[in-house]
Protein backbone atom coordinates (compact mmCIF):
# COMPACT_ATOMS: atom_id res chain seq x y z
CA UNK A 1 0.00 0.00 0.00
CA UNK A 2 0.80 3.89 -0.53
CA UNK A 3 2.82 5.17 2.24
CA UNK A 4 4.90 8.31 3.21
CA UNK A 5 8.51 8.43 4.61
CA UNK A 6 9.82 11.33 6.27
CA UNK A 7 13.53 12.03 4.84
CA UNK A 8 14.81 15.04 6.59
CA UNK A 9 13.21 18.17 6.11
CA UNK A 10 11.00 16.48 3.13
CA UNK A 11 8.77 13.67 2.21
CA UNK A 12 8.78 11.07 -0.24
CA UNK A 13 6.28 8.80 -1.27
CA UNK A 14 6.24 5.01 -1.20
CA UNK A 15 4.38 2.75 -4.65
CA UNK A 16 4.62 -0.56 -5.56
CA UNK A 17 5.40 -1.08 -9.17
CA UNK A 18 4.41 -3.44 -11.68
CA UNK A 19 7.18 -5.78 -11.21
CA UNK A 20 6.18 -6.11 -7.40
CA UNK A 21 9.10 -3.89 -5.83
CA UNK A 22 9.25 -0.65 -4.08
CA UNK A 23 9.34 2.20 -6.00
CA UNK A 24 10.01 6.02 -4.20
CA UNK A 25 9.63 9.28 -5.42
CA UNK A 26 10.58 12.88 -3.78
CA UNK A 27 8.94 15.33 -6.15
CA UNK A 28 6.04 15.81 -8.23
CA UNK A 29 5.18 16.14 -12.03
CA UNK A 30 6.65 20.00 -11.52
CA UNK A 31 9.59 18.97 -10.29
CA UNK A 32 8.51 20.29 -6.37
CA UNK A 33 9.50 18.44 -3.16
CA UNK A 34 6.78 17.05 -1.01
CA UNK A 35 6.56 19.69 2.17
CA UNK A 36 3.96 17.22 4.06
CA UNK A 37 3.37 14.04 4.61
CA UNK A 38 -0.02 13.78 2.88
CA UNK A 39 0.95 15.12 -0.70
CA UNK A 40 3.43 12.26 -0.92
CA UNK A 41 0.95 10.11 0.11
CA UNK A 42 -1.26 11.17 -2.81
CA UNK A 43 1.25 11.21 -4.80
CA UNK A 44 2.25 7.26 -4.15
CA UNK A 45 -1.54 6.35 -4.95
CA UNK A 46 -1.70 8.02 -7.69
CA UNK A 47 1.47 6.27 -9.53
CA UNK A 48 -0.33 2.75 -8.27
CA UNK A 49 -3.47 3.60 -9.42
CA UNK A 50 -1.55 3.76 -12.94
CA UNK A 51 -0.22 0.68 -12.32
CA UNK A 52 -3.59 -0.76 -11.97
CA UNK A 53 -4.99 1.15 -14.69
CA UNK A 54 -1.59 0.32 -16.60
CA UNK A 55 -0.99 3.59 -17.86
CA UNK A 56 2.66 3.48 -15.19
CA UNK A 57 5.02 5.89 -16.30
CA UNK A 58 8.23 5.26 -14.21
CA UNK A 59 9.66 8.71 -12.63
CA UNK A 60 12.57 7.81 -12.89
CA UNK A 61 12.50 7.47 -16.52
CA UNK A 62 11.54 11.20 -17.31
CA UNK A 63 14.87 12.57 -15.70
CA UNK A 64 16.89 11.15 -19.03
CA UNK A 65 17.65 14.41 -20.71
CA UNK A 66 16.60 15.28 -24.12
CA UNK A 67 20.40 15.04 -25.55
CA UNK A 68 20.42 11.07 -24.34
CA UNK A 69 17.02 11.06 -25.47
CA UNK A 70 17.93 12.18 -28.88
CA UNK A 71 21.08 10.62 -29.36
CA UNK A 72 18.97 7.13 -29.08
CA UNK A 73 15.85 8.25 -31.27
CA UNK A 74 18.14 9.10 -33.49
CA UNK A 75 19.65 5.55 -33.95
CA UNK A 76 16.19 4.12 -34.18
CA UNK A 77 14.92 5.91 -37.09
CA UNK A 78 15.04 4.41 -40.74
CA UNK A 79 14.69 7.85 -43.03
CA UNK A 80 16.41 8.85 -46.51
CA UNK A 81 19.73 10.40 -46.27
CA UNK A 82 18.61 14.28 -46.96
CA UNK A 83 15.97 13.55 -43.89
CA UNK A 84 18.65 12.22 -41.52
CA UNK A 85 20.86 15.29 -42.69
CA UNK A 86 18.30 17.77 -42.14
CA UNK A 87 17.23 16.42 -38.88
CA UNK A 88 20.69 16.25 -37.38
CA UNK A 89 21.14 19.80 -38.32
CA UNK A 90 17.96 20.97 -36.61
CA UNK A 91 18.99 19.28 -33.78
CA UNK A 92 22.47 20.35 -33.40
CA UNK A 93 21.37 24.24 -34.48
CA UNK A 94 18.68 24.80 -32.76
CA UNK A 95 17.11 21.99 -30.06
CA UNK A 96 20.16 20.27 -28.19
CA UNK A 97 21.32 23.91 -27.31
CA UNK A 98 17.99 24.97 -25.29
CA UNK A 99 17.03 21.35 -24.32
CA UNK A 100 19.72 18.68 -24.28
CA UNK A 101 20.35 19.45 -20.65
CA UNK A 102 16.65 18.97 -19.98
CA UNK A 103 15.04 15.97 -18.60
CA UNK A 104 12.46 14.63 -21.20
CA UNK A 105 9.55 14.70 -18.27
CA UNK A 106 10.68 18.39 -17.42
CA UNK A 107 9.39 20.16 -20.82
CA UNK A 108 6.30 22.10 -20.47
CA UNK A 109 3.81 23.42 -23.10
CA UNK A 110 3.99 27.04 -21.95
CA UNK A 111 8.44 26.40 -21.99
CA UNK A 112 8.13 25.48 -25.49
CA UNK A 113 5.70 27.98 -27.12
CA UNK A 114 8.31 30.56 -25.18
CA UNK A 115 11.33 29.12 -27.06
CA UNK A 116 8.82 29.16 -30.25
CA UNK A 117 8.19 32.62 -30.19
CA UNK A 118 11.63 33.42 -29.20
CA UNK A 119 12.58 31.75 -32.20
CA UNK A 120 10.89 33.83 -34.20
CA UNK A 121 11.95 36.94 -32.48
CA UNK A 122 15.37 35.81 -32.99
CA UNK A 123 14.59 36.06 -37.18
CA UNK A 124 14.32 32.68 -37.58
CA UNK A 125 12.01 31.70 -41.22
CA UNK A 126 8.66 30.11 -40.39
CA UNK A 127 9.45 27.28 -42.46
CA UNK A 128 12.64 26.61 -40.33
CA UNK A 129 10.27 27.06 -36.99
CA UNK A 130 8.04 24.69 -38.17
CA UNK A 131 10.65 22.09 -39.35
CA UNK A 132 11.94 22.50 -35.56
CA UNK A 133 8.74 21.98 -33.97
CA UNK A 134 7.81 18.97 -36.56
CA UNK A 135 11.32 17.34 -35.30
CA UNK A 136 11.04 17.59 -31.87
CA UNK A 137 7.23 16.79 -31.73
CA UNK A 138 8.49 13.39 -33.89
CA UNK A 139 10.76 12.96 -31.05
CA UNK A 140 8.49 13.36 -27.87
CA UNK A 141 5.80 11.21 -29.60
CA UNK A 142 8.03 8.57 -29.53
CA UNK A 143 9.15 9.47 -25.87
CA UNK A 144 5.19 8.74 -24.87
CA UNK A 145 5.29 5.68 -26.69
CA UNK A 146 8.64 4.75 -24.75
CA UNK A 147 7.13 5.46 -21.67
CA UNK A 148 9.57 8.70 -20.68
CA UNK A 149 6.48 11.03 -20.08
CA UNK A 150 2.66 10.92 -19.92
CA UNK A 151 1.96 13.56 -23.29
CA UNK A 152 3.59 15.72 -25.46
CA UNK A 153 4.28 19.33 -24.59
CA UNK A 154 4.78 20.82 -28.73
CA UNK A 155 0.99 21.64 -29.98
CA UNK A 156 0.30 19.81 -32.84
CA UNK A 157 -0.69 22.18 -36.26
CA UNK A 158 -4.10 20.33 -36.06
CA UNK A 159 -4.88 21.92 -32.78
CA UNK A 160 -6.29 25.12 -31.93
CA UNK A 161 -4.48 28.50 -32.10
CA UNK A 162 -3.75 30.59 -29.14
CA UNK A 163 -3.09 33.63 -29.34
CA UNK A 164 -3.45 36.50 -31.62
CA UNK A 165 -4.56 35.78 -35.24
CA UNK A 166 -1.52 36.04 -37.71
CA UNK A 167 -3.08 36.73 -41.46
CA UNK A 168 -1.04 35.38 -44.36
CA UNK A 169 -2.57 37.80 -46.78
CA UNK A 170 0.58 39.64 -46.77
CA UNK A 171 2.90 36.80 -47.24
CA UNK A 172 4.32 36.09 -50.44
CA UNK A 173 2.34 34.33 -53.16
CA UNK A 174 3.96 31.75 -55.60
CA UNK A 175 5.01 32.80 -59.00
CA UNK A 176 4.51 30.28 -62.11
CA UNK A 177 4.11 30.98 -65.64
CA UNK A 178 1.90 30.12 -68.05
CA UNK A 179 3.91 28.12 -71.37
CA UNK A 180 4.25 31.34 -73.08
CA UNK A 181 5.99 32.39 -69.88
CA UNK A 182 8.01 29.39 -69.70
CA UNK A 183 9.14 29.60 -72.99
CA UNK A 184 10.59 33.24 -72.72
CA UNK A 185 12.22 31.85 -69.59
CA UNK A 186 13.65 28.86 -71.51
CA UNK A 187 14.80 31.57 -74.40
CA UNK A 188 16.82 33.48 -72.27
CA UNK A 189 18.41 30.35 -70.65
CA UNK A 190 19.16 29.39 -74.36
CA UNK A 191 21.12 32.95 -74.98
CA UNK A 192 22.63 32.13 -71.32
CA UNK A 193 23.85 28.82 -71.09
CA UNK A 194 22.59 26.70 -74.35
CA UNK A 195 20.62 23.86 -75.72
CA UNK A 196 20.90 21.90 -72.22
CA UNK A 197 19.54 24.26 -70.07
CA UNK A 198 16.59 25.82 -72.33
CA UNK A 199 15.75 22.01 -72.80
CA UNK A 200 15.78 21.45 -68.90
CA UNK A 201 12.98 24.80 -68.60
CA UNK A 202 10.74 23.45 -70.69
CA UNK A 203 10.85 19.98 -69.29
CA UNK A 204 10.93 21.36 -66.08
CA UNK A 205 7.10 23.31 -67.12
CA UNK A 206 5.63 20.80 -69.21
CA UNK A 207 6.62 17.40 -66.69
CA UNK A 208 6.31 19.09 -63.01
CA UNK A 209 9.65 17.74 -62.76
CA UNK A 210 11.98 18.89 -59.20
CA UNK A 211 15.32 20.58 -59.83
CA UNK A 212 16.65 17.70 -58.76
CA UNK A 213 15.17 15.41 -60.23
CA UNK A 214 16.14 17.21 -63.43
CA UNK A 215 20.04 17.33 -62.56
CA UNK A 216 19.48 13.81 -61.94
CA UNK A 217 17.84 12.54 -65.30
CA UNK A 218 20.15 10.02 -66.97
CA UNK A 219 19.81 8.99 -70.92
CA UNK A 220 18.56 5.24 -69.84
CA UNK A 221 15.29 6.85 -68.64
CA UNK A 222 14.10 8.41 -72.16
CA UNK A 223 12.14 6.11 -73.81
CA UNK A 224 11.16 8.69 -76.34
CA UNK A 225 10.21 6.69 -79.66
CA UNK A 226 7.19 4.94 -77.60
CA UNK A 227 4.37 3.32 -78.68
CA UNK A 228 1.10 3.09 -78.40
CA UNK A 229 1.45 4.50 -74.62
CA UNK A 230 3.35 7.26 -75.79
CA UNK A 231 6.92 8.77 -75.02
CA UNK A 232 8.09 8.84 -71.56
CA UNK A 233 10.18 10.09 -68.53
CA UNK A 234 10.72 7.06 -66.26
CA UNK A 235 11.69 8.92 -62.99
CA UNK A 236 13.87 6.85 -60.70
CA UNK A 237 16.63 8.76 -58.86
CA UNK A 238 17.26 12.69 -58.38
CA UNK A 239 20.70 14.19 -57.66
CA UNK A 240 21.29 15.70 -53.99
CA UNK A 241 23.97 16.72 -51.69
CA UNK A 242 24.76 14.00 -49.45
CA UNK A 243 27.86 14.68 -47.07
CA UNK A 244 28.72 17.25 -49.16
CA UNK A 245 28.88 15.52 -52.42
CA UNK A 246 26.28 15.26 -55.36
CA UNK A 247 24.88 11.91 -55.44
CA UNK A 248 21.96 10.01 -57.00
CA UNK A 249 19.33 9.08 -54.48
CA UNK A 250 15.51 7.73 -54.77
CA UNK A 251 13.33 10.57 -55.50
CA UNK A 252 11.74 12.89 -53.10
CA UNK A 253 8.93 10.46 -51.20
CA UNK A 254 9.76 7.40 -52.87
CA UNK A 255 7.73 9.41 -55.85
CA UNK A 256 9.38 7.28 -58.78
CA UNK A 257 6.65 7.47 -61.84
CA UNK A 258 6.52 6.93 -65.46
CA UNK A 259 5.64 10.27 -66.70
CA UNK A 260 3.89 10.23 -70.37
CA UNK A 261 4.83 13.70 -72.59
CA UNK A 262 3.92 15.33 -75.35
CA UNK A 263 5.72 14.90 -78.79
CA UNK A 264 7.39 18.62 -79.12
CA UNK A 265 8.86 18.13 -75.98
CA UNK A 266 9.82 14.23 -77.07
CA UNK A 267 11.51 15.97 -79.96
CA UNK A 268 13.23 18.58 -78.02
CA UNK A 269 15.19 15.79 -76.31
CA UNK A 270 15.63 13.65 -78.76
CA UNK A 271 17.60 16.50 -80.75
CA UNK A 272 19.29 17.03 -76.90
CA UNK A 273 20.80 13.70 -77.01
CA UNK A 274 21.72 13.92 -80.31
CA UNK A 275 24.16 17.02 -79.92
CA UNK A 276 25.62 15.53 -76.39
CA UNK A 277 27.22 12.63 -74.76
CA UNK A 278 27.77 11.30 -71.74
CA UNK A 279 25.07 9.85 -69.63
CA UNK A 280 23.16 12.90 -68.24
CA UNK A 281 20.25 14.15 -70.13
CA UNK A 282 20.83 18.31 -68.55
CA UNK A 283 24.76 18.91 -68.16
CA UNK A 284 26.47 21.97 -67.54
CA UNK A 285 27.34 24.44 -69.85
CA UNK A 286 30.71 22.82 -71.09
CA UNK A 287 29.52 19.41 -70.28
CA UNK A 288 29.90 17.36 -67.29
CA UNK A 289 27.22 17.10 -64.41
CA UNK A 290 24.65 19.43 -63.61
CA UNK A 291 25.51 20.47 -60.40
CA UNK A 292 22.28 22.63 -58.42
CA UNK A 293 24.08 24.61 -55.54
CA UNK A 294 24.25 27.76 -54.65
CA UNK A 295 26.12 29.38 -57.88
CA UNK A 296 23.54 28.13 -59.93
CA UNK A 297 20.80 30.31 -58.69
CA UNK A 298 23.28 32.87 -58.33
CA UNK A 299 24.32 32.86 -61.74
CA UNK A 300 22.59 30.99 -64.00
CA UNK A 301 18.82 30.87 -63.10
CA UNK A 302 18.65 34.39 -61.31
CA UNK A 303 20.08 36.19 -64.69
CA UNK A 304 17.58 33.93 -66.92
CA UNK A 305 14.86 35.16 -64.92
CA UNK A 306 15.81 38.57 -63.91
CA UNK A 307 18.00 39.33 -67.09
CA UNK A 308 21.23 40.76 -67.23
CA UNK A 309 23.68 43.92 -68.58
CA UNK A 310 25.89 43.52 -71.58
CA UNK A 311 29.28 42.06 -70.39
CA UNK A 312 32.06 43.99 -71.89
CA UNK A 313 35.22 41.90 -73.16
CA UNK A 314 37.33 41.12 -70.74
CA UNK A 315 41.00 39.73 -70.81
CA UNK A 316 40.52 36.04 -71.92
CA UNK A 317 36.98 36.44 -72.25
CA UNK A 318 35.00 37.82 -75.18
CA UNK A 319 31.89 39.98 -74.75
CA UNK A 320 28.61 38.73 -73.33
CA UNK A 321 25.10 39.61 -74.54
CA UNK A 322 22.98 40.88 -72.41
CA UNK A 323 19.76 39.13 -71.11
CA UNK A 324 16.25 41.11 -70.69
CA UNK A 325 14.04 40.14 -67.89
CA UNK A 326 11.04 38.08 -68.23
CA UNK A 327 8.28 40.28 -67.30
CA UNK A 328 5.90 39.40 -64.59
CA UNK A 329 8.32 36.70 -63.56
CA UNK A 330 10.19 38.46 -60.77
CA UNK A 331 10.87 36.11 -57.96
CA UNK A 332 10.62 33.21 -60.14
CA UNK A 333 12.26 29.91 -58.97
CA UNK A 334 12.95 26.39 -60.56
CA UNK A 335 9.83 25.39 -58.69
CA UNK A 336 7.42 27.81 -59.61
CA UNK A 337 7.55 26.04 -63.38
CA UNK A 338 6.30 22.74 -61.17
CA UNK A 339 3.55 24.97 -60.11
CA UNK A 340 2.78 26.23 -63.26
CA UNK A 341 2.27 22.64 -65.13
CA UNK A 342 -0.21 22.23 -62.32
CA UNK A 343 -2.21 24.92 -62.95
CA UNK A 344 -2.37 24.35 -66.54
CA UNK A 345 -3.69 21.00 -65.92
CA UNK A 346 -6.21 21.47 -63.52
CA UNK A 347 -7.13 24.74 -65.59
CA UNK A 348 -8.05 22.14 -68.65
CA UNK A 349 -10.02 19.87 -66.09
CA UNK A 350 -7.75 16.34 -65.78
CA UNK A 351 -8.59 13.95 -63.31
CA UNK A 352 -7.16 14.99 -60.47
CA UNK A 353 -6.16 11.42 -59.63
CA UNK A 354 -3.84 11.61 -62.92
CA UNK A 355 -2.58 15.10 -62.42
CA UNK A 356 -1.37 14.47 -58.43
CA UNK A 357 -0.29 10.71 -59.73
CA UNK A 358 2.54 13.20 -62.36
CA UNK A 359 3.01 15.93 -59.98
CA UNK A 360 4.24 12.76 -57.43
CA UNK A 361 1.81 13.04 -54.93
CA UNK A 362 -0.27 10.21 -53.47
CA UNK A 363 -4.27 11.02 -52.78
CA UNK A 364 -5.31 10.64 -49.18
CA UNK A 365 -8.44 9.09 -48.10
CA UNK A 366 -11.23 7.31 -49.91
CA UNK A 367 -10.55 9.27 -53.28
CA UNK A 368 -7.14 7.74 -52.69
CA UNK A 369 -8.26 4.35 -52.75
CA UNK A 370 -10.89 4.19 -55.60
CA UNK A 371 -9.26 6.56 -57.84
CA UNK A 372 -7.18 5.17 -60.63
CA UNK A 373 -5.05 6.68 -63.36
CA UNK A 374 -5.79 4.90 -67.13
CA UNK A 375 -3.72 5.37 -69.82
CA UNK A 376 -6.69 7.43 -72.03
CA UNK A 377 -6.49 9.95 -68.69
CA UNK A 378 -2.30 10.40 -69.52
CA UNK A 379 -2.87 10.54 -73.40
CA UNK A 380 -5.27 13.36 -73.07
CA UNK A 381 -2.58 15.01 -70.80
CA UNK A 382 -0.62 14.39 -73.36
CA UNK A 383 -3.24 16.51 -75.93
CA UNK A 384 -3.88 18.85 -73.70
CA UNK A 385 0.66 20.25 -73.29
CA UNK A 386 0.74 19.68 -77.21
CA UNK A 387 -1.50 22.21 -77.48
CA UNK A 388 -0.23 24.54 -75.41
CA UNK A 389 3.12 23.73 -76.99
CA UNK A 390 1.86 24.57 -80.25
CA UNK A 391 0.47 28.12 -78.67
CA UNK A 392 3.33 29.23 -77.15
CA UNK A 393 5.25 28.99 -80.64
CA UNK A 394 2.55 31.37 -82.44
CA UNK A 395 3.09 34.91 -82.74
CA UNK A 396 2.44 37.15 -79.95
CA UNK A 397 1.60 41.16 -80.22
CA UNK A 398 2.58 40.21 -76.29
CA UNK A 399 6.46 41.96 -75.37
CA UNK A 400 7.35 39.35 -72.93
CA UNK A 401 10.26 40.95 -72.29
CA UNK A 402 11.55 43.98 -70.18
CA UNK A 403 13.85 46.45 -71.24
CA UNK A 404 17.76 45.52 -70.97
CA UNK A 405 19.18 46.22 -67.56
CA UNK A 406 22.46 48.62 -67.51
CA UNK A 407 25.43 48.04 -65.24
CA UNK A 408 24.22 51.06 -63.05
CA UNK A 409 21.44 49.39 -62.61
CA UNK A 410 22.44 46.01 -61.73
CA UNK A 411 25.17 47.27 -59.65
CA UNK A 412 22.35 49.22 -57.63
CA UNK A 413 20.25 45.97 -56.98
CA UNK A 414 23.46 44.52 -55.66
CA UNK A 415 24.31 47.31 -53.38
CA UNK A 416 20.98 48.34 -52.36
CA UNK A 417 19.20 46.02 -49.11
CA UNK A 418 16.47 44.11 -49.79
CA UNK A 419 12.90 45.04 -49.53
CA UNK A 420 12.19 42.04 -47.75
CA UNK A 421 12.70 41.40 -43.92
CA UNK A 422 16.47 40.22 -43.72
CA UNK A 423 16.77 36.84 -42.14
CA UNK A 424 18.97 36.08 -39.68
CA UNK A 425 21.24 33.16 -39.56
CA UNK A 426 20.36 30.84 -36.84
CA UNK A 427 23.12 31.62 -34.01
CA UNK A 428 25.06 28.39 -32.44
CA UNK A 429 24.13 28.66 -28.77
CA UNK A 430 27.37 27.69 -26.45
CA UNK A 431 25.39 24.41 -24.43
CA UNK A 432 17.95 32.14 -81.05
CA UNK A 433 17.95 28.79 -82.93
CA UNK A 434 15.28 27.29 -80.83
CA UNK A 435 12.11 28.58 -81.92
CA UNK A 436 12.33 27.74 -85.32
CA UNK A 437 13.44 23.99 -84.36
CA UNK A 438 10.64 23.89 -82.10
CA UNK A 439 7.90 25.35 -84.26
CA UNK A 440 8.40 22.15 -86.22
CA UNK A 441 6.77 20.07 -83.23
Amino acid sequence: MAHAEKRGKWWRGRYKRPDGSWGSVSQDDDGQRFRTKRAAEQFAEQLEADVRRRTFIDPRSGRSTVADWAAAWIESIEVGPLTLRDYRSRLAASILPRWGATPVGDITPVAYTTWERQLREEGYAENSISGIRSLLRTMLDDAVASKLRVDNPVPSRRKGRRGKYVSKRGEPKRVYPNARQALYVARNALALRGLPMYAMVLTSYYTGLRIGELAGLTRDRLHLDGDDAGPRILLEHQSQYVDGKPALIPAKYGSGRGLIIHRGLADLLRRLLEAQSGEWVFTAPKGGRLLIGGDFYSYTWRPIVDGRAPIPSRRGHGAQPGIRPVLGMAGLDPHGLRHGQKVALDEAGHPRVAVEERMGHTLQGVEGVYSHTTLAMELKIAETLQSLWEDSFRPSLDRGYGPMPTTEEQEKLISQKSPKRPRKVPRQRSASADASQSTKA
